[in-house]
């Protein structure tokens, strides 16, 4: 049985109304066409609706029996589209969003304030968690994106270059020269640095360009958040190689930041995706603004990017 939702409306029409003709400009089509439906829908169910004169339609006992029946059902169906209707536009108006505790913390809750601004109306949700698990809740399609250092691709999920960061050096400002220089890597020298566990792709970055620079050796100690790392460096017990996504909490430290050079070392900042999870509408919307409220403070820190 294929009933369908218009049949259903041209048989209560028509039983309103006794008439063809009537029913027909309700539904605005012909009074051959609302004849067509009412005899479909008599095929589908068997059975004789209307008893048809010159003059008058009348419900048959059947057609009496079914009336409030096809009623509740065109009700029952109307009231759930329109359910689903308002649920899909509340969806599209709401992003979650996930990140490592530093770029959440610092990055996109600033951002986040300052697009409500804009978009008033859009919820935005933010998730704070390491990498493998803000990965894994992509591809389980609990959030609709994430940005970090997603620097090697994931299976099920896109990645797309959100900004291009780099790497500084901050040391303590008892021991800074001049304020914010850029510096080469050579000038590292023999500094006691905190580092990342050495499985991090932010860390295998600065390892690689630490031996480039002809830098050997162990770290003075390894710390598994860049907050962790930025603290010690303020008290005093080495200096750290970050990205200069880290800037705005350096700015609350009192550290000394050099931007790295000969060479740079890139850093990108990824946006990963389901890719078969269909986005908000607001999530591209979201994304240029991001881009650019990055752009008008990390400019400067990252020379050749």
């Amino acid at each position: 049985m294929n009933i369908t939702s218009r049949q259903l409306k041209a048989f209560l029409l028509t039983a309103r109304h006794q008439s063809f003709s009537r029913a027909a400009e309700r539904l605005f089509i012909t009074q051959s066409g609302m004849s067509v439906l009412v005899r479909e829908l008599e095929d589908q169910l068997g059975f004789r609706l209307f008893d048809r004169t010159t003059r008058r339609v009348t419900l048959t006992e059947h057609g009496t029996r079914f009336l409030p029946i096809a009623d509740r059902s065109l009700v029952d169906l109307e009231s759930a589209a329109a359910n689903i209707g308002r649920s899909a536009t509340a969806a599209d108006r709401h992003l979650s969003l996930g990140a490592p505790p530093l770029i959440a913390g610092k990055l996109l809750a600033s951002a986040i304030g300052e697009y409500a601004k804009r978009d008033p109306e859009l919820r935005i949700s933010l998730h704070d968690g390491e990498r493998g698990k803000l990965i894994t809740m992509v591809a389980a399609g609990t959030l609709d994106l994430c940005l970090g250092c997603f620097l090697q691709p994931v299976t099920g999920v896109r990645r797309t270059p959100i900004y291009r960061f780099s790497l500084m050096l901050v040391e303590p400002v008892a021991h800074a020269g001049e304020a914010s220089r850029p510096m080469r890597w050579a000038e590292i020298g023999e500094r006691p640095l905190l580092s990342l566990p050495s499985d991090h792709p932010v860390q295998q970055v600065v390892d690689l360009h630490l031996q480039g620079s002809g830098r050997r050796g162990a770290p003075q100690m390894v710390f598994n958040y860049f907050e962790t790392q930025i603290a010690m460096v303020e008290a005093g017990a080495g200096s750290a190689i970050l990205p200069t996504f880290a800037v705005p909490t350096c700015l609350e430290r009192r550290v000394a930041m050099h931007p790295l050079i000969d060479p740079v070392a890139p850093i990108e900042l990824y946006q990963i995706v389901n890719r078969g999870k269909k986005l908000p509408a607001a999530a591209e919307a979201f994304t240029r603004f991001l881009r650019s409220y990055i752009a008008e403070w990390a400019e400067p820190w990252n020379p050749g990017c």
